[in-house]
C-alpha cells in the first residue's frame, strides 16, 4: 500500500522520464487516424522549416538584383520580393494548418490520460484516500491532464523543428563559411542550452512550491466547505 504521505517535498521529477511516459500518447496504438494526423503535422513542420530556410535566400537574391540596373533586373528583383512574401505567408499558413491537424491528437491524449489517472486512482488503497483531501487530489489531476497537451506540442513543435533548424544551419554555414563558424555556433548553442536549463530548474523549483501550496490551500478549502 502507498505510504501515508507519499509526496516528498524535496523530491525532483525526472524530466526525461516524464517525456518517455508521454511518448505513447504521441503515437497512439490501434488508431491509424490519429497517426495519420501526426504524420501530416510532421509534413507541415518540414514545409514550414523549408520556407524558413528559403526566406534568407529570397531576400539575398532580391537585394543582389536591386544592385544592378536594367528593366529585366528590376523584374527579377520584384519576383524575388514576391517569393519572399509568399514564403512568409506560407510559413504562417503551414504553422496554423499544423495546429489544426494536431489538435485532435492533443485532445485525445488529454482524455486518455484523464481516464488512465482516474482508473489508477480507483485502484489505490483506502489508506491513500484517507490521507488525501479531495480538493488537493482533483487539482493535481486537473493540472496533470492539462499539461500533456502542452507537453505534446512542445515535443513535436518545438524540439523537432529546432533540431532540424540547427542541422540545416550547420550545413549552410559549413558550405558557405567553413568549420570555424559551425564550431562557434555550436558552442553558442551549448552555452545557451546550459543557461536555459539552469534558469528552468530554478523556475521549476519555484513552480513546484507554488503548486504544493496551491494544493494545500484547496484541500483545506474543500474541508471547510
Amino acid at each position: 500500500m502507498p505510504p501515508e504521505n507519499p509526496t516528498d517535498k524535496n523530491a525532483r521529477h525526472d524530466g526525461w522520464g516524464t517525456l518517455r511516459r508521454f511518448l505513447p500518447y504521441l503515437w497512439p496504438e490501434h488508431d491509424w487516424r490519429l497517426r495519420a494526423r501526426i504524420v501530416g503535422a510532421l509534413v507541415l513542420i518540414l514545409l514550414s522549416t523549408g520556407t524558413q530556410f528559403a526566406l534568407p535566400y529570397f531576400l539575398k537574391w532580391a537585394i543582389d538584383a536591386m544592385s544592378v540596373t536594367g528593366n529585366r533586373v528590376i523584374t527579377f528583383a520584384m519576383l524575388f520580393v514576391l517569393a519572399y512574401s509568399a514564403a512568409r505567408l506560407g510559413g504562417v499558413v503551414f504553422d496554423n494548418l499544423r495546429n489544426i491537424v494536431f489538435e485532435r491528437v492533443g485532445q485525445q491524449a488529454t482524455a486518455q490520460l484523464a481516464e488512465n489517472v482516474f482508473a489508477r486512482l480507483h485502484r489505490l488503497s483506502m489508506r491513500f484516500h484517507l490521507a488525501r483531501r479531495t480538493g488537493e487530489v482533483t487539482k493535481v489531476i486537473e493540472r496533470g491532464t492539462k499539461s500533456i497537451d502542452t507537453m505534446l506540442y512542445f515535443m513535436l513543435f518545438n524540439i523537432a523543428p529546432t533540431i532540424i533548424l540547427l542541422v540545416g544551419v550547420a550545413v549552410i554555414f559549413y558550405l558557405n563559411f567553413g568549420w570555424p563558424l559551425v564550431i562557434a555556433t555550436a558552442l553558442a548553442v551549448v552555452a545557451y542550452s546550459w543557461v536555459t536549463r539552469a534558469i528552468t530548474e530554478w523556475r521549476t523549483a519555484l513552480r513546484e512550491q507554488m503548486n504544493r501550496l496551491d494544493g494545500q490551500a484547496l484541500s483545506r478549502a474543500s474541508i471547510r466547505c
